[in-house]
């Protein structure tokens, strides 16, 4: 009964709390609703699924419908960003940087929204930058939850490009340049480029404009157009050019535009007239000097360079001269229609002036021009400006007019400054610069100083320095303070003041291969009797990615750069510094930087060539390696190892010997001893040396056959003295043949051999080095001991030829050992081809007949000189 009443209370308990819970349940609930209606008035959810299509990107040939290597990390949707946008600006209301960080559902306020999913920086145009997209509209509604999947796609276009061996005869320079309507500047494939270049195009199709530019070996540079037409988001377009020399004036000149697979293949002949050629007006070239940016001379200062080039689609119809000095009015003169009275104007002037009218291009020098220009006479202080501007029109239909060309030539006074900017370098003009501050003229390197002297005979009032970079953020310096600039250096206190560029330049790099632009204004001031002198001079320089490629040999026949377990990987800048290369593999779906451990030493620099050796590589495997300049890389190269190949362990470990005895004496000579007093000694059990394996020069020196050791004998025997195991090889120094004596004190020897073991084969008194064999090891390891007569050394040789080309080899020559040691010999490879076979040779070591034994009187007995025991040998590959 007690038990029953304890039940009940304890039941009563158990209910009061279990109520006293669910209050406390609600009002936390309730609670938890108040916030959501804080946060979201009328909330609804969004389920999300996203995915990645590839399957309707076509690759060429070659890559079939597999997915082309640089889009398999964009099927990885985990790494796509999201970002949720309302409103006709697209306010981003939520966003995720990877889609793996989105949780399953996402709460949001009813209405209509947009999600865009996206991996990879659309750009105008560029390598390396494909960009997948997904775009959908969708509704939130209150308390319903939208489900909602995008697939992503391709958002730009592929474009690679391929020239015929036809075409490289006939034109061995060439360069295609590609631009669309999103492109402020074409994006160049220079000669021999691989890499595909990605551009953004209209949703509905759009025409790449593409201008080709060849230099036959005639030398002259010709240029023709190239129209892609609408191409769209998601095509993949190959360019292949080629040329049927002597069919038509232009060469044979063909290109095939193949967009995606199932667009039929069509030849498009692209040669066009110079004439007809678009462009965007009559060009006029400046050299010596840059437009509007004056030629400031002293009073003894000379000119070597000052003219202009014209170059018109047409031929030239009008050349309109304008001359004036300050601000003075212009006198003006049509060069291609003068009279005879402007002839003598201009004449006198200094002008050599050439036919132009109905001319396609016309050199017009103006250093004459400038020598008899006025110098600012000593102790003269006004500053003479002289201005010469061009402007020409061509003689078609719908003519073209160039943009004006001003030359101003600036005289000064001695107390005015004067900048000079080093290496020939003209102010304004601009300067392409590869990463590292490499200059390229007409294909010759350069390292300029990028330095800038100042020339006063007073002291500077003012030294500016203006910095503009690629984003257009300016900083300006006054370098009389002594402001401390990055890259910069200078002395306004020295002999010559001077303000040096170098380092800052070289330090530029490139995010992407976009060319960028940067300028460095100099402004040198200087005060005399209340008038400012001022000269203002700039560096503009266009930083421009660098070219480079690999060009160790790939998966082609020879394949001579990878071996089993390590690799050759050789790249070449065409533009740029070798020193900056580094290498890349990929490996576990990723490109990686191939680490120091990974290489046998140091990245080694020959010219414009960089080369490494990465170790650690799997035989028989095929490897992706690309190079890395910067943030920039190059195409990639595929290669295969080789094969781990071994000698057979019975070759190796040298326990298997056969022989065949000597003639027996016969008649009286029989007498001393039953004999045989020698064996034929053979490294092999089948005594066959008429085929490949261990060999020995026992046919030369038991050639005589007659039955005394000591003049038929084998120079390499059967040894127990081994290592390990139980038999090795003994090669020994020997004397012998017929007539040689055993008499002491004193013997004859006929003739002394060292002994020698190798592979290769031997026929009666020939023998011939070389094992066949299709592989490359990295080393021979080997255990030895040495007993010589007198300071002699033995021989151990390692030879690997392809057919008759020697392309790697190592020889040891060893001193005297009592005892075994282990030597292992690293192979110096020379040429990088596929081995045909390999070459193992031991040699005993020379002996003259004195330092051999002299032999007993017994039939038996031997003349031996060096004896050189070898066993466990064997291949490395590391």
């Amino acid at each position: 009964m007690e038990d029953k009443n304890l039940y009940k209370i304890y039941s009563a308990k158990k209910m009061i709390f279990l109520v006293w819970s669910v209050l406390v349940l609600s009002i936390l609930i309730f609670s938890c609703d108040s916030d959501k209606v804080g946060a979201f008035e009328h909330p609804g959810l969004l389920q999300f699924g996203l995915s990645a299509d590839t399957t309707g990107i076509q690759g060429n040939q070659e890559i079939t419908k597999a997915v082309l290597p640089d889009l398999e990390p964009f099927l990885n949707t985990d790494l796509y960003q999201i970002e949720i946008l309302q409103g006709e600006e697209e306010t981003v209301v939520s966003s995720f940087e990877h889609y793996e960080d989105m949780p399953d559902q996402v709460e949001l306020e009813r209405g209509n929204y947009k999600i865009r999913a996206s991996m990879g920086e659309l750009k105008p145009a560029a390598f390396e930058a494909p960009r997948f997209e997904g775009v959908s509209d969708f509704i939130i509604k209150e308390n319903m939850t939208t489900k909602l999947d995008v697939t992503c796609s391709l958002a730009n276009a592929r474009v690679t490009v391929a020239y015929t061996d036809s075409f490289k005869v006939v034109y061995p320079t060439y360069t295609l340049s590609i631009k669309t309507s999103h492109t402020t500047e074409p994006l160049e494939f220079v000669q021999d480029e691989v890499r595909p270049g990605w551009f953004q195009v209209d949703a509905g199709g759009e025409d790449l404009k593409g201008i080709l530019t060849v230099k036959p070996d005639t030398g002259e540079v010709k240029q023709y157009s190239v129209n892609i037409p609408s191409v769209k988001p998601k095509d993949n377009v190959r360019l292949t050019f080629n040329s049927t020399p002597n069919t038509r004036p232009d060469q044979g000149l063909t290109v095939k535009i193949t967009i995606n697979d199932e667009t039929e293949e069509k030849p498009v002949y692209i040669y066009i007239p110079d004439y007809m050629l678009p462009v965007d007006a009559a060009l006029l070239e400046s050299h010596g000097f840059a437009h509007e940016d004056p030629i400031v001379l002293g009073n003894k200062d000379k000119v070597t360079e000052a003219n202009v080039k014209m170059y018109v689609p047409g031929t030239i119809e009008n050349c309109k001269l304008s001359i004036w000095e300050d601000d003075g009015k212009p006198m003006e003169y049509d060069l291609a229609h003068l009279n005879d009275v402007d002839k003598g104007v201009l004449t006198g002037k200094g002008f050599n002036l050439p036919d132009i009218w109905h001319k396609k291009q016309v050199l017009l020098d103006f250093v004459p021009v400038i020598e008899k220009l006025p110098r600012i006479e000593a102790g003269k202080t006004e500053v003479k400006v002289y201005n010469y501007q061009l402007i020409v029109t061509d003689s078609l239909v719908n003519p073209h007019v160039s943009n004006p060309l001003t030359l101003s030539v600036k005289m000064i006074p001695d107390v005015a400054p004067k900048i000079l900017l080093s290496d020939g370098f003209i102010s304004s003009d601009i300067i392409r610069v590869t990463e590292g501050g490499i200059v390229y003229n007409d294909g010759v390197k350069n390292d300029p100083e990028f330095n800038a002297t100042i020339q006063s005979s007073k002291e500077l009032s003012a030294c500016l320095l203006k910095i503009t970079d690629a984003t257009g953020t300016m900083r300006e310096y006054d370098l009389t303070t002594g402001t401390s600039i990055d890259g910069v250096k200078y002395d306004l206190s020295a002999s010559i003041p001077f303000v040096n560029f170098k380092e800052a330049i070289s330090a530029l790099t490139l995010d992407d291969d976009n060319v960028k632009r940067y300028e460095y204004e100099l402004t040198a001031r200087t005060e005399f009797e209340g008038t400012t002198y001022e000269d203002v001079k700039t560096f503009i320089v266009d930083l421009v990615p660098p070219k480079f490629e690999m060009s160790m040999n790939g998966d082609t026949e020879v394949n001579g750069d990878a071996f089993a377990k390590r690799a050759v990987l050789r790249a070449t800048t065409k533009t740029g510094s070798a020193d900056k290369l580094l290498f890349q593999l990929y490996e576990d779906g990723q490109w990686k930087d191939i680490a120091k451990d990974r290489m046998d030493g140091e990245v080694s620099i020959k010219d414009d060539v960089a080369s490494a050796v990465v170790t650690g590589l799997k035989p028989e495997t095929q490897y992706r390696v690309r190079a890395k300049y910067g943030n920039h890389v190059s195409g990639e190269v595929t290669f295969t190892t080789e094969k781990e190949v071994y000698l057979s362990e019975k070759m190796l470990d040298l326990e298997e010997w056969s022989y065949v005895d000597g003639p027996k004496a016969t008649g009286l000579a029989a007498l001393g001893g039953k004999g045989p007093f020698w064996k034929h000694w053979y490294p092999r059990n089948n005594k066959d040396e008429a085929t490949e394996g261990w060999c020995t020069l026992n046919n030369i020196t038991s050639q005589d056959n007659v039955y005394c050791a000591y003049e038929s004998n084998s120079g390499t025997i059967q040894s127990t003295e081994a290592s390990s195991g139980v038999y090795a090889a003994e090669i020994r120094t020997l004397g012998w043949g017929e007539g040689t004596t055993a008499a002491a004190p004193i013997s004859t020897i006929k003739n002394i051999t060292p002994g020698q073991l190798f592979l290769g084969k031997v026929s009666g008194l020939d023998y011939q080095y070389g094992y066949t064999f299709f592989s490359r090891p990295t080393a021979i390891s080997f255990d030895y001991k040495y007993i010589p007569k007198g300071t002699h050394q033995f021989i151990a040789k390692i030879i690997l030829k392809n057919n008759e080309t020697l392309i790697g080899e190592k020889i040891f020559s060893g001193d005297a050992q009592s005892s075994y040691i282990s030597k292992k010999l690293y192979i110096d490879y020379s040429f990088f081809l596929k081995a045909t076979s390999i070459s193992i040779i031991f040699i005993s070591g020379d002996n003259t007949k004195e330092e051999v034994d002299t032999a007993s009187i017994s039939r038996s007995s031997e003349h031996v000189g060096n004896r050189l025991f070898i066993d466990n040998v064997s291949l490395i590959y590391e």
